[in-house]
């Protein structure tokens, strides 16, 4: 297997472990709380969560993309993250009372105060993940993952029993912090010292402040509706609309993290060895359409059952703001390596200003849609979705001379996959509730038939996920018979 396809194993294989135990965490919780208290949490958590896409200043990125990674850049990288992360992990602490009380939610105060913590152990976390990210060391980091997530989950759950409510979700992360850092120390490089350099700090703040100002604007994406709806409405309302969206993040995550930690490494070396870095965009970007597309079409047509089977009758409102989500993320989902081949070719102001457009167009979506309906705020995130997708294309045809037409020549194929999983679970779902009205069947036929139909059509229009589906069996089938598993 070649050192990318290893990687991707390894890769997939953290992604998909955090977020399924993620995923068990969410289903516990949301039966555990109410959407008033889950929304308290999440307007705190948003506004930090946003805040955190500083702390690091791209110092990992810079070492990622780096052709040589030498022990100074190293050093200065993780002096200037300490810089920042500390600074603002002070400023959390300072402003949690002022928030609250711009809120007129007190808890949001102690939520903001519990949280800081984990920006002052940032930097002695992000600084070792970076040096095994780039050198493709991702068994490692599925160890790390692996053991955060499930702390983080033991942890929730046992401060909610103990009556912790929505504080239960602040100490979760910041513990499952801490043991990440005990955990990194096990696999951390023996080069790195934990002596950092405040010298030579120009050239990582140059390339991070780019870095950081589209990490904060893609954040802001999925966290302006915590904030704004907070603002605007009711706790209740934000746990409803972030249920509805958590949904959505969580069946396009599913696929997409697993291949993001590599697609950067991946871009970079083809940039660094002279090859054709668009053709490399071009066919990630189908490979990973032809996964997602179906997945976020077949998630709109089977919100509702799904919603009610992970969290419990009590969501059953955010199933519609889960369908029309679902049309946002196929848009979003089709330039979800921009950042990256913009970072690769060392655009990165192109990469700000790109997401920099469309976060002040969702902002704007949310607030004039309000009035008329969460569903609304949903249908403004898909409209937006599009004007994303066609603004990037023309971008990245401007700037960085990708083909167009063959872009979208490529991308036919997937398009097609994707209609005939849509229709096909449709016609499923609805003869299911004709006969199954009430129970979980319809959506049980829809996840045991898709899947088929969707192997059928990579194969019938040959794909070029028909390959990897091939190799992936036959190495399946080579460790079988050697006794590998």
């Amino acid at each position: 297997m070649s050192k990318v396809r290893r990687a991707l194993l390894f890769s997939f294989l953290t992604r998909y472990g955090g977020m399924l135990i993620g995923l068990a965490s969410t289903m516990i919780v949301a039966r555990l709380l109410t959407p008033d208290q889950i929304g308290t949490f999440a307007i705190a958590s948003a506004i930090v969560m946003v805040i955190s896409e500083f702390r690091l200043l791209g110092a990992g990125m810079y070492l990622v993309r780096e052709s040589e990674m030498t022990e100074e850049k190293v050093r200065a990288a993780l002096g200037l993250t300490m810089l920042i992360s500390w600074g603002m992990g002070i400023g959390i602490w300072f402003s949690a009372i002022p928030v609250s009380e711009l809120y007129d939610i007190p808890p949001v105060a102690t939520i903001f105060t519990i949280l800081s913590v984990s920006f002052f152990l940032a930097p002695f976390i992000s600084i070792p993940a970076a040096i095994l990210t780039r050198e493709f060391r991702f068994r490692e980091l599925f160890f790390i993952r692996l053991g955060t997530s499930l702390s983080n989950l033991i942890s929730t759950v046992v401060l909610i029993h103990m009556g912790y409510t929505y504080y239960a979700l602040a100490w979760g992360y910041t513990l499952s912090v801490v043991v990440e850092f005990l955990i990194i120390l096990t696999f951390m490089p023996a080069r790195i010292r934990w002596q950092p350099s405040f010298r030579n700090l120009k050239p990582i703040a140059s390339f991070g402040i780019y870095n950081s100002l589209a990490g904060f604007f893609r954040r802001g994406v999925v966290t302006a509706p915590d904030m704004i709806i907070g603002k605007l409405g009711t706790t209740a309302q934000v746990g409803l609309f972030s249920r509805g969206l958590g949904f959505i993040e969580f069946m396009s995550q599913i696929l997409l993290m697993g291949v993001k930690p590599v697609v950067l490494p991946f871009l970079s070396e083809v940039q660094r060895t002279g090859k054709d870095v668009n053709q490399a965009y071009i066919g990630a970007t189908v490979l990973l359409g032809g996964f997602v597309w179906p997945v976020l079409a077949v998630a709109s047509v089977v919100s509702l059952p799904v919603i009610r089977l992970f969290f419990g009758d009590q969501w059953d409102a955010a199933a519609p703001f889960a369908t029309m989500l679902a049309y946002w993320a196929m848009f979003r989902t089709v330039h979800w390596f921009s950042s990256d081949l913009l970072v690769a070719r060392g655009k990165e102001r192109l990469m700000v200003l790109k997401e920099g457009v469309m976060f002040v167009l969702y902002c704007i979506g949310i607030v004039a849609a309000y009035p008329h309906g969460l569903v609304y705020v949903a249908g403004s995130f898909a409209v937006v979705g599009f004007l994303d997708f066609m603004f990037t294309t023309i971008l990245l045809g401007t700037f960085l001379n990708l083909e167009i037409i063959a872009f979208f020549h490529a991308w036919i194929g997937n398009t097609l996959i994707t209609g005939v999983c849509w229709s096909s679970a449709w016609g499923i779902y609805q003869v299911g509730k004709q006969w199954f009205d009430g129970t979980a069947i319809p959506f049980l036929a829809v996840a045991c038939l898709l899947p088929l139909i969707w192997v059928s059509s990579i194969f019938l229009i040959r794909h070029p996920l028909k390959n990897e589906v091939v190799n992936g069996w036959v190495w399946f089938i080579n460790k079988f018979r050697s006794g590998a598993f």
